[in-house]
């Protein structure tokens, strides 16, 4: 959420300002990201079950970022839609997972606590990515602030890789 957050405003000013794009454009470039997510999520959202937490969620990070490296390397609208694409698989791949996984985990008479933490964490990233991009904006380009969300999705998905624990996978009823 915090990436997300954090390149949100000055996407918009840079498809607008730099980029010369319509609203249209914009609107379709990020409509194609909820469609993605919308029909991953329908079609991807039991991968983990299948597959293993740990390695959904490492590929869902992974297609995730495609959006923030998309924006820092192309400036043509095509390219930039299927990273978005791509991304919206990726959060349909790893969000389902992120919460079975936190829910596999954490004991029983925890569980709506623990949810509420993690809804808590995601509202808490909606908040410091637009506050501080403050600090930044006054001395990068708008490709140096999708860069900084690609090095924080490559940091926190390196950190999944090395510190999440493999689950057994759950049994499917």
């Amino acid at each position: 959420m915090f990436a997300w957050a954090f390149i949100e405003t000055p996407l918009m000013f840079y498809t607008y300002d730099e980029l010369g794009w319509t609203s249209s454009q914009l609107g379709l470039t990020m409509s194609v990201y909820g469609a993605a997510m919308t029909l991953g999520e329908f079609t991807l959202g039991r991968s983990s079950d299948q597959l293993g937490r740990k390695p959904v969620l490492i590929a869902g990070l992974a297609f995730f970022m495609a959006q923030f490296v998309g924006l820092t390397l192309f400036r043509e609208m095509a390219p930039i839609a299927v990273s978005f694409t791509l991304a919206g698989l990726g959060n349909a791949l790893f969000d389902p997972a992120l919460s079975a996984y936190v829910l596999d985990i954490t004991p029983e008479d925890h569980k709506a606590r623990i949810m509420g933490m993690k809804a808590t964490a995601g509202s808490l990233g909606s908040v410091l990515g637009p506050a501080l991009v403050v600090l930044f904006i006054p001395f990068l380009p708008p490709q140096g602030v999708f860069l900084i969300a690609t090095v924080l999705v490559v940091m926190i998905t390196l950190t999944a890789l090395l510190i999440l624990k493999a689950q057994p996978r759950p049994q499917t009823i």
